[in-house]
């Protein structure tokens, strides 16, 4: 639902551009300057947009492993899980971690976004990446865990102010995860 809101968002933005332009054509020549620093905010914004539909579908691979341990640990009683199964989807859940944790460092950031925009999403990938390391610490220890959630909202608020700098709604990302 997420990803298909991020395609529709960046339709509507390039149909607005497109529209812009169809009507500012006949109009003066002295406001193009104008038409082309619109133009490229919206371009901005569907770059940000398109890069964190790429972004969730990653982080939602890494995620699944985490939220099956978390599924597994919950269920009691006669649903209970056997310990190895539970052995395993926390296994599997540690490899996860650790691969977000090798990837993230070289994740491109679109060249598209303004200078200020691509270090406070570096930034946020780099809290991103402290998530995960404190995610799979958190395995072994609880307390590594509501860290972990608390870096991760930490990389959501760096996210969200590159939204709030060009006008966009911003992203619940621990949701798209979950």
């Amino acid at each position: 639902m997420k990803k298909f809101l991020a395609v529709t968002a960046a339709a509507v933005l390039a149909l607005s551009v497109g529209c812009s332009k169809e009507e500012e054509k006949p109009k003066e020549e002295a406001k193009p300057a104008a038409a082309e620093k619109k133009e490229d905010g919206n371009a901005e914004k569907i770059t940000l947009l398109n890069f964190e539909s790429e972004l969730m579908n990653k982080l939602r691979g890494y995620h699944a492993p985490f939220n099956a341990y978390a599924a597994g640990l919950e269920k009691e009683g006669e649903e209970a899980l056997p310990q190895a199964e539970l052995d395993k989807l926390k296994a599997d859940a540690k490899a996860s971690g650790e691969k977000a944790v090798a990837e993230i460092p070289s994740i491109e950031v679109p060249s598209d976004l303004s200078k200020e925009n691509q270090e406070a999403v570096k930034g946020s990938l780099e809290e991103l990446k402290k998530s995960y390391e404190a995610r799979v610490a958190g395995l072994e220890d609880e307390a590594k865990a509501t860290e972990a959630d608390e870096l991760f909202t930490g990389f959501e608020e760096k996210l969200n102010s590159v939204h709030e700098e060009l006008k966009l709604i911003p992203g619940q990302f621990a949701k798209e995860v979950q």
